[in-house]
């Protein structure tokens, strides 16, 4: 291979580069040169990657900024986990992104880091966690206010992998196909190019495990080239890793056997292997199994020697173990059996490492949960903390209904509407009848009782009859508001409230008739650009005061503050 395909593979990482997560326009000019510069360093695997994005961790300390730590977080994880395939680093940045991620509601990241646990736990073949970690991620992605067709897509791809190295080829095509589905209807995406070829490549893999259909196959050989074609890196995109593997098992099962042999010989090129991504490792290791299927022993031997070249830069059981079992099959079909019973104590090894580090990778996930657990509880508590302090601010306590807080936001908007729509705006005062006497001689406690059995009847007035407000105003006072209603129709309420109190047979025995009654002051018309609300405040307690000051227990209706027009109910 020569140089000029390794820095062609430069240039479509430079194209088929990741979209951000964020929207970085309101972040200042020198947040956003270094976010520009760790995009690029991750395009060019440029180790100064990491500087920067421990500046960016600082900076989003520094401003408490969750949504830029959980970005940074995550950049971080995907560094250790693409330049070094460092599992711990990878999972501790993980494991801090997440909790910041759920504070800040970004829900593409939160894909995005259980995306990324369920590919390192399907390398290390702990399977069913990574089902889990994937399943997570999609239902993070259905919390998207945008759908992420290309995040969708590539999920989907990730789970139809595991299916498949479970010999379920039913579900792997499933979700194969729903991949494709999801990533074909993204053409904008950055990685377009690189994801359908992927899915494409790999749906064919699955239509030849699957019934050797070679036909099915074939259709996905030739949609993935027109796409190579129209990307304008054909010859580099068609001779990677994995289409090659692809293109030799479709033209054996093909009877293509020239062209098979052909191709079989472009595994000789080590520059080609260099290339080989991790994920990758488990499909050439398949290949040279089946090198040994159809006697090509030879080429299974070069292949597994590049292999085990490779497997010295990366420390992962799983994709050893799966070479060692390759190594076995190989000394076996050679009639080595002395390397073979070598190879497979060091299999057995490899098992045991391995259970260990399912334990661990089990613990983790149960650490990340638990965290998770715990932030959710605490959001839950300061919810509930915010409604009952908002609740306590505008409510009053004893009796539940608002307090003057509310009532003067309310009064004020009420009193808006009335105007703009010239309708009637009603405001009435209402006050327990010698509530002093009452409390003085049976006691705080009994008194408070009593409000609250007035505030009771008030409350059913105004749940009976839409269009009717209450708050206490203070002490023994309450205020009602009636919008949009004549003076019968306030009138007739009122009435209906100071029966139900003195239906309550409060016994009052300093008091004349024995029971707990009430006044109430009324003032309802027309508000004009003079009127204020307090004006009608003020009239209504005048109108009360009259009815005090005459006959408690009655109702004084009035039009202006000069006590002009007046109607009352004794």
């Amino acid at each position: 291979m020569q140089i000029g395909f390794v820095n062609c593979l430069k240039e479509i990482k430079k194209l088929l580069q990741k979209v951000n997560t964020m929207d970085f326009k309101g972040y200042d000019k020198k947040i956003q040169e270094i976010i520009e510069l760790v995009e690029k360093q991750y395009t060019l695997f440029d180790e100064e990657i990491f500087h920067n994005l421990g500046l960016l961790l600082g900076i989003a300390e520094e401003l408490e900024d969750d949504a830029l730590a959980g970005y940074v977080y995550y950049q971080l994880a995907d560094a250790y986990y693409s330049f070094h395939f460092d599992v711990e680093g990878m999972q501790k940045y993980l494991s801090l992104g997440i909790k910041v991620q759920q504070e800040a509601q970004d829900f593409t990241l939160l894909a995005k880091s259980y995306n990324l646990l369920g590919i390192t736990e399907f390398l290390r073949g702990n399977f069913g966690l990574a089902f889990d970690y994937y399943m997570s991620a999609l239902d993070y992605c259905k919390s998207l206010t945008t759908k992420d067709s290309g995040l969708l897509g590539i999920i989907n791809s990730n789970i139809a992998r595991l299916f498949f190295m479970l010999n379920d080829y039913d579900h792997g095509r499933f979700y194969a196909e729903e991949a494709l589905y999801e990533i074909s209807g993204n053409i904008v995406d950055s990685s377009y190019v690189s994801n359908m070829i992927s899915i494409y490549t790999f749906l064919g893999n699955i239509y030849l495990s699957r019934n050797r259909d070679v036909h099915a196959a074939q259709a996905c050989m030739e949609s993935l080239m027109e796409i190579a074609r129209n990307s304008g890196y054909e010859r580099e995109l068609l001779s990677s890793v994995d289409i090659l593997t692809f293109s030799i098992r479709l033209a054996h099962y093909g009877n293509k056997i020239t062209e098979r042999d052909m191709l079989i010989r472009r595994f000789s090129d080590k520059e080609l292997l260099s290339a080989l991504r991790t994920n990758m490792m488990e499909d050439v290791c398949d290949l040279a199994d089946f090198f040994l299927e159809i006697d090509k022993v030879e080429e299974s031997r070069k292949v597994l020697e590049l292999l085990e070249a490779k497997l010295s830069e990366i420390n992962l059981p799983e994709i050893e173990k799966r070479f060692i079992e390759s190594k076995i099959r190989y000394f076996e079909k050679c009639g080595d059996l002395e390397k073979r019973n070598e190879t497979s104590y060091h299999f057995y090894s490899l098992m045991k490492q391995q259970e260990m580090e399912k334990i661990s990778a089990f613990l983790f996930a149960l650490g990340i949960r638990q965290d998770l657990e715990d932030l959710k509880e605490q959001n839950a508590f300061m919810e509930e903390e915010n409604v009952r302090l908002t609740k306590k601010a505008e409510y009053d306590e004893l009796t539940g209904l608002p307090n003057r807080y509310h009532l003067s936001d309310f009064s004020d908007a009420a009193f808006e509407r009335a105007y703009n729509g010239r309708t009637p705006f009603a405001l009435e005062m209402v006050d327990v009848d010698y509530f002093k006497q009452y409390n003085d001689f049976y006691g705080h406690q009994k008194g408070d009782e009593c409000l609250k059995l007035v505030a009771g009847e008030i409350k059913k007035l105004c749940q009976k009859h839409p269009g009717i407000y209450a708050a206490r105003y203070g002490g023994d006072e309450f205020v009602l508001i009636y919008e949009n209603m004549q003076d019968e129709e306030v009138l007739r309420y009122a009435k209906e409230l100071g029966d139900g109190v003195k239906a309550l047979n409060l016994q009052h025995s300093e008091k004349e008739g024995g029971v707990v009654t009430i006044s109430q002051g009324i003032r309802n018309s027309i508000p004009s650009k003079k009127n204020r609300v307090w004006d009608y405040t003020f009239s209504a307690d005048t109108a009360l005061y009259q009815v005090k000051s005459k006959e408690r227990g009655g109702i004084k209706l009035i039009h202006k503050a000069k006590l002009e027009g007046e109607r009352m109910y004794v």
